[in-house]
C-alpha cells in the first residue's frame, strides 16, 4: 500500500513537471534551466582556473516564477491528498432512534459513529516542506563568491592560492541530492506508512537545510568579507553535523527498500557531499586571508586525513558505505583538479604532494566502501 500510493503521488509529480518543462520548451530563452543553474550555485568556494576568462553562460538568479513552481511542489500534492481524503470520507452513520428498553435503561443506547479525522499535514511534515522550499529558493539569490561574475573578476595570485579545490565534474553530485531530497520531502509529507521515519529524520535535516540557507546569505563578499569567511565554513559544518544527527536517527530505524532509496540515500550524499564542502570552505577562507604557503598545503593535506577519518568513523557506527564513497568522489575531484586556479603561482613540487595526498586518500574511502559492499 505504501509503495502504491508513493507511485500514485510520483505519477502526479511527473505530469507536473512534463507540464513545467513543455512550458519551458516554448517559452525557450539563453538562460539555463533552473535545475543546472543550482548545479552551478553551490560551487561552494572552489575557485576557476587562472585565466579561464569570462563565464560563457549567465548568471542564476531568483525569479518570482521559480519560487511559485518551487512552493507548488510542497504545497499541491499535500492539498490534493487532503481534498481526496475529505471527499472520500464516509459519511458518520446517525445513531438508530432508541427502544423503549434503551430508553428506560435496561440497554444501553449504540453509540453514533464518530468520522474519521482528515489527514492534516504534522508540525514536522510542515517543517520539511518549509525548510525544503527555503533551501531551494536560498541557492537561487545571487551575488555570492561562487558566482559566475564573482569568480571571472578575480584575479589570480600566488598569495591568494588555493589548494585544496574539487575539479567541476564533482558538482554534478548536487543533481542527486536535489532529485533526492525533492523525491523524500514528497515521500515524507504525504505517504502515511513514513510517519515514523520523517519523525525521526524531520529534526536533524530541517535544521541542517536552515543552516545551508544561512551559508547561502553568508557566502557573499557584502556579508563576509575574506577575514570572515570561517564563519560560512562553520555554517556548512554545522550543516553536516545536522545531517548526521538525521542519518543516525534513520540508521537506527528499520528502513525497508524503498525508504532506503528515497530517504536514507539523499540524506547520506547530502551527509557526505557537505562534510567535504565545508573542508573546501576551510582551505578558501586561509586562502583568502593570504595565509603563508606551508600553512596552505598543511591545511590541504589535514583536511584529506579529516576527510578519510569521518568516513572511517560513519562506516565503523553506521556501516552506510553511502558516505564514504562520496567522500572518495570528493577526493578524486580534488587529485584531478591539481589546484587548477594556483598553477604557474605555486611551485609544481607543492601541488603534487597535495594530489598524491588526495589520490591516497580516496584510495582509503573506496577501501572503506569495499569493506561494506
Amino acid at each position: 500500500a505504501e509503495a502504491q500510493m508513493f507511485v500514485r503521488l510520483l505519477a502526479l509529480a511527473s505530469l507536473g513537471s512534463a507540464a513545467a518543462l513543455t512550458y519551458r520548451h516554448e517559452h525557450a530563452s539563453p538562460r539555463l534551466s533552473s535545475a543546472g543553474a543550482r548545479l552551478w550555485s553551490l560551487r561552494g568556494g572552489a575557485t576557476r582556473a587562472a585565466g579561464s576568462g569570462k563565464p560563457k553562460r549567465d548568471e542564476a538568479r531568483l525569479s518570482l516564477k521559480f519560487a511559485a513552481y518551487v512552493v507548488a511542489w510542497a504545497v499541491v500534492p499535500t492539498l490534493l491528498r487532503v481534498a481526496y481524503a475529505y471527499v472520500t470520507l464516509p459519511a458518520a452513520v446517525p445513531a438508530p432512534a432508541p427502544s423503549l428498553l434503551q430508553s428506560l435503561g435496561y440497554v444501553s443506547a449504540p453509540a453514533a459513529s464518530a468520522p474519521e479525522a482528515l489527514p492534516l499535514p504534522q508540525r514536522w511534515q510542515v517543517a520539511v516542506a518549509a525548510a525544503w522550499v527555503a533551501n531551494n529558493l536560498a541557492v537561487m539569490v545571487p551575488g555570492r563568491y561562487d558566482s559566475r561574475r564573482a569568480m571571472a573578476a578575480e584575479k589570480a595570485c600566488a598569495a591568494t592560492a588555493n589548494l585544496f579545490t574539487p575539479s567541476g565534474w564533482a558538482f554534478a553530485i548536487w543533481g542527486p541530492i536535489f532529485a533526492g531530497e525533492w523525491l523524500m520531502m514528497l515521500y515524507l509529507t504525504n505517504v502515511p506508512a513514513a510517519g515514523a521515519v520523517g519523525a525521526a529524520v524531520a529534526p536533524g535535516w530541517v535544521a541542517a537545510l536552515c543552516a545551508q540557507a544561512a551559508w547561502c546569505a553568508a557566502f557573499r563578499p557584502s556579508v563576509c568579507g575574506p577575514g570572515l569567511l570561517w564563519v560560512p565554513a562553520g555554517l556548512l559544518a554545522t550543516t553536516g553535523a545536522c545531517l548526521a544527527v538525521a542519518h543516525r536517527a534513520l540508521r537506527a530505524m528499520a528502513c525497508g527498500p524503498l525508504t532506503n532509496a528515497l530517504v536514507r540515500w539523499p540524506i547520506a550524499l547530502h551527509f557526505g557531499w557537505i562534510s567535504a564542502a565545508s573542508l573546501v570552505n576551510l582551505n578558501n577562507w586561509l586562502a583568502r586571508v593570504r595565509s603563508p604557503l606551508p600553512l596552505k598545503e598543511a591545511a590541504a593535506s589535514a583536511s584529506v586525513v579529516a576527510a578519510v577519518a569521518a568516513a572511517a568513523y560513519v562506516t565503523a557506527t553506521t556501516r552506510d558505505p553511502v558516505f564514504a564513497a562520496v567522500i572518495a568522489w570528493a577526493l578524486a575531484a580534488v587529485a584531478a583538479d591539481g589546484a587548477k586556479s594556483a598553477r604557474g603561482l605555486v611551485a609544481e613540487a607543492t601541488l603534487d604532494r597535495v594530489r598524491s595526498v588526495a589520490r591516497v586518500g580516496c584510495g582509503a574511502a573506496v577501501l572503506l566502501v569495499c569493506s561494506l559492499v
